[in-house]
């Protein structure tokens, strides 16, 4: 009488083949978790810095008489209301201040910004340009668990105030 089953090697080939499937299946899954959570920073940085050059672009464009100092690390422009209006970086934060009183920061705690520089062009009187402010922002976000995002942007904004 013939006994049908596994053998002894045919039973080791299927585990070990069992445990390479489950292994690479699991390696997967924590890259895809830890791709998830890299990905929830970059949106949230992305969601701070949309606010804060929002913000900064829609007081740049309808003001005038833009100043650049410290080296290009900040901008003081008058406002539309008549109000001097300052930006600058300290201490990895993008701070605003109305008449350069009471700065407070526009960026997230979480969001480190290591260079902000402003180029101006066109502000020189009878060079027929529209004048323009440059902004460059380079910096990097960590979350709770330490992963890091590095971020690198740049716009340009116009004046909307026609040039004359």
């Amino acid at each position: 009488m013939k006994k049908s089953g596994f053998t002894l090697i045919e039973m080791m080939v299927a585990v070990t083949v069992f445990t390479v499937i489950t292994v690479v299946c699991l390696s997967a899954f924590l890259n895809i978790s830890n791709i998830q959570r890299k990905a929830e920073v970059v949106r949230a940085v992305n969601d701070n810095l949309n606010f804060s050059i929002e913000l900064m672009a829609r007081e740049i464009r309808s003001g005038q008489d833009y100043i650049v100092g410290g080296g290009g690390t900040s901008l003081t422009f008058t406002s539309v209301d008549g109000d001097m209006i300052f930006y600058r970086l300290l201490s990895g934060r993008i701070e605003r201040s109305d008449n350069g009183v009471n700065f407070f920061a526009l960026t997230a705690p979480e969001v480190v910004i290591t260079k902000l520089l402003f180029f101006i062009d066109g502000e020189a009187a009878g060079d027929f340009q529209q004048p323009r402010v440059t902004l460059v922002i380079n910096g990097l976000a960590k979350n709770k668990e330490g992963i890091e995002s590095k971020l690198n942007l740049q716009t340009t904004i116009s004046q909307r105030k026609l040039d004359s």
